[in-house]
C-alpha cells in the first residue's frame, strides 16, 4: 500500500490500483456485508465507543479489502477466529488513520497489509 498524489493505491498489478473513495459500512452483531472488492470505512453498531467486527460478507476467492475506522472515538477490534477472519491476532484500529488489508482466500480474510 502507498499513497501516490493524495491517493490511496495498492502495490500490485502495474505500478498501482487506485482504491478511491471508501465505502461506509456499519457493523451490525458483529458482521459487515461489502460489495466486493475496495475501501470500506467500518462504522461501529449504534455508534457504540468500541465493537467487534467478527465476519466480513460479500466477496469472492481472491478478493481484497482496505479496512480503515469512521471515527477516531469509535474502536473497531477485527477478531481472530471467531468468525471467518483469520489474522494470527485481535486486530485493533483506533485512528482513522489504521489500516487493515485483508484478502478472501474462499473460506476466510486473511492479512494481506496492515498499518496498526
Amino acid at each position: 500500500m502507498l499513497i501516490i498524489n493524495g491517493v490511496l493505491r495498492s502495490e500490485e498489478v502495474g505500478g498501482g490500483t487506485e482504491w478511491g473513495d471508501p465505502s461506509p459500512v456499519t457493523i451490525s452483531g458483529g458482521v459487515i456485508s461489502v460489495s466486493g472488492p475496495g475501501w470500506y470505512e467500518v462504522d461501529t453498531e449504534a455508534s457504540a465507543a468500541s465493537d467487534d467486527l467478527d465476519i466480513i460478507n460479500g466477496l469472492q476467492k481472491g478478493d481484497e479489502i482496505m479496512l480503515s475506522i469512521a471515527n477516531n472515538g469509535r474502536v473497531v477490534v477485527l477478531k481472530n477466529g471467531t468468525g471467518n477472519i483469520s489474522i494470527g491476532v485481535d486486530t485493533t484500529l483506533n485512528a482513522t488513520t489504521d489500516r487493515m488489508r485483508l484478502q478472501y482466500d474462499g473460506v476466510n480474510l486473511v492479512e494481506a497489509s496492515s498499518r496498526p
